[in-house]
């Protein structure tokens, strides 16, 4: 197993300390760009969702990631993935879905570093964030389409920013090579008290997004292939 280090006490009091200070210039050249530049690519992002991310080759380190898709085709979606939901949250990873046709046509050796979504679904553990002034019942009914079809769909996710011992992307910078990040297949796997914590932030219970599921949201057995770390085989990137 890879070992992973712990930033030392120094290192978090300087990341503590420079986090959400921002100067006068800076703040003076965000605005000026934000009027005079393009971010074409950023306008096609249409869904958020919020699920738990983990190592495959150190399952207990785990955290919360918000993602932001972009719908390229049926087929295929591109997200950002950030460590929060606010305008200071960092930009942690990048995953890639792909449709279950897809899945299929991959080689082998290329499979391994993909996950399926099946079990995120239906459990409750991905869930659609919806902007607070939605009321709760048309998030619920909203969702179920865009459940139906990612139940059905494997991801693949390049973890840039190291997650600490507290599941926290805590390092000033992403540090250390990237890594491969992988989605859960069963119940103990998931970390308890990081699952409440996330409910608690979107104020939600994934207990209740199960049942609310079940007999709505069923995804098709899982393709061979897929989810490799659970069968003693995980991948990951070495320096």
């Amino acid at each position: 197993m890879e070992e992973h280090t712990t930033m030392d006490p120094k290192a978090t009091q300087r990341v503590q300390e420079s986090q959400g200070q921002t100067s006068s210039m800076t703040a003076t050249l965000a605005a000026g760009t934000t009027a005079l530049q393009s971010f074409k690519p950023m306008g096609g992002i249409c869904e958020a969702f919020c699920g738990i991310h983990l190592y495959p080759n150190d399952p207990k380190r785990q955290y919360i990631a918000y993602h932001y898709c972009h719908m390229i085709d049926e087929d295929r979606r591109q997200c950002l993935v950030y460590d929060g939901d606010s305008e200071n949250a960092k930009l942690v990873a990048v995953e890639y879905i792909i449709s279950e046709k897809l899945f299929k046509e991959l080689p082998d050796t290329e499979k391994r570093y993909w996950h399926s979504h099946k079990y995120e679904v239906e459990s409750g553990l991905l869930v659609q964030i919806a902007k607070g002034v939605v009321p709760e019942m048309v998030t619920k009914k909203a969702e179920l389409p865009a459940l139906k079809v990612l139940v059905n769909t494997y991801g693949k996710t390049i973890q840039l920013w190291p997650v600490d011992d507290k599941h926290e992307c805590s390092s000033l910078i992403p540090e250390g090579p990237p890594q491969v990040v992988m989605s859960f297949t069963r119940d103990d796997q998931v970390d308890l008290g990081l699952l409440a914590k996330r409910d608690k932030a979107l104020g939600i219970s994934t207990f209740d997004k199960r049942t609310e599921r079940e007999g709505k949201v069923q995804g098709n057995p899982v393709v061979d292939g897929a989810d490799q770390w659970t069968t003693g085989k995980p991948v990951q990137i070495r320096d």
